[in-house]
């Protein structure tokens, strides 16, 4: 049994606290994994807009080590350095998705899925793989869940070429990333689109050639006239919103029957409304709507891809991952979260003494 400290969510609007919890050894198929850093996703945002049901740990993207390993789990070792991701590594036909481990809490018994808020997870094994040596633990620790929605979002898009007009709604969390990962493709034609400016500006750094505030009234005009009146060839929409989504058809490229297809809606962020559009025109312009959940990644194949953009620069993770909380200032973290004020990607670093 393994005593240790986790951020548990408790109660909507009220301060989260670090308490210990204990964990039981793992079962065949389980790895407990010394947390060094997590990622700060938004995603987290919505689980503290309701009040849970029985108490949560948070997190779902993150780096650490391996400590201990069920017998079954052979493609890591106990000492290795590993990524956490909510994407199974080994993944089939026969594979069952998010497998439950178990933690106590006040001598209670909790299911958990994944959470990397702590100093130590217990884990299918499915969320965890190796990382290569030498790869930062704290830049790293975005990489399982922003890296492979963002920037595997574009690399895994067979159908952009360098010629394409790429236009992201949200450059965020995951749209910066997305930004970087067209222009490492060598796409120089790419719009940026948010409602905040600092964000906005901080997306050129990655190369987004065109910035425009969603909230413009010109908005309409501004698109139409850096596409000369032809549209998007493919709309990345990372914001999750009814209404950029219904509005992203009227910004798409129309098909020239006979000659080329028309532009592609791509959604990647969440959104919790029905969609309202004609499926008459979107017929008559040949155009499409797609989910794309996680970057459609293939973990085994794709994070050596990601690792490799990393070290030679490619992909500009110094530059995303700025800002670094401890976990002792997680309220404070989530707060400028909420507020909009963290740009690219924060990390928490994980450092309870034991």
């Amino acid at each position: 049994m393994i005593k240790t400290l986790a951020a548990v969510y408790r109660k909507k609007n009220k301060l989260i606290n670090l308490e210990e919890i204990k964990l039981s050894n793992p079962n065949n198929n389980e790895v407990v994994v010394e947390n060094k850093y997590s990622g700060l996703c938004g995603s987290i945002l919505t689980n503290l807009k309701r009040d849970p049901k029985d108490p949560e740990l948070l997190g779902h993207e993150g780096t650490g080590i391996i400590i201990k390993k069920g017998k079954s789990v052979k493609h890591v070792k106990i000492g290795d350095n590993v990524l956490i991701s909510w994407m199974p590594y080994q993944s089939n036909q026969k594979t069952k998705y998010l497998k439950y481990t178990n933690f106590i809490l006040n001598n209670k018994k909790y299911n958990s899925v994944i959470y990397t808020l702590s100093k130590h997870s217990k884990l299918h094994s499915q969320f965890v793989s190796k990382l290569p040596p030498n790869l930062n633990l704290r830049y790293s620790s975005i990489i399982g869940c922003a890296g492979i929605s963002g920037y595997s979002a574009i690399l895994n898009n067979s159908e952009i070429t360098r010629k394409s007009k790429i236009c992201i709604f949200g450059v965020g969390g995951l749209g910066i990333l997305a930004v970087n990962a067209a222009k490492s493709l060598g796409i120089n034609d790419i719009t940026a689109i948010d409602i905040n400016d600092e964000k906005l500006e901080f997306s050129k750094k990655f190369g987004a050639k065109n910035i425009l505030n969603f909230n413009d009234k010109n908005l309409n005009t501004k698109i139409y006239k850096l596409t000369n009146n032809q549209g998007f060839d493919f709309i990345y929409d990372f914001v999750g919103h009814k209404k950029i989504q219904e509005q992203s058809l009227d910004y798409l490229k129309k098909c020239v029957p006979g000659f080329s297809r028309g532009g592609t809606l791509i959604i990647v962020g969440l959104n919790y409304e029905e969609m309202n559009f004609s499926p008459r025109s979107l017929l008559l312009n040949e155009q499409s709507i797609v989910g794309l959940r996680g970057g459609s990644v293939k973990m085994k194949k794709d994070l050596k891809t990601i690792y490799n953009h990393m070290k030679n620069n490619q992909l500009k993770i110094k530059k995303y991952v700025k800002k670094n909380y401890k976990i002792s200032q997680i309220n404070e973290a989530l707060q400028e979260l909420k507020s909009g004020k963290i740009l690219g990607r924060a990390s928490v670093e994980i450092d309870i003494q034991n």
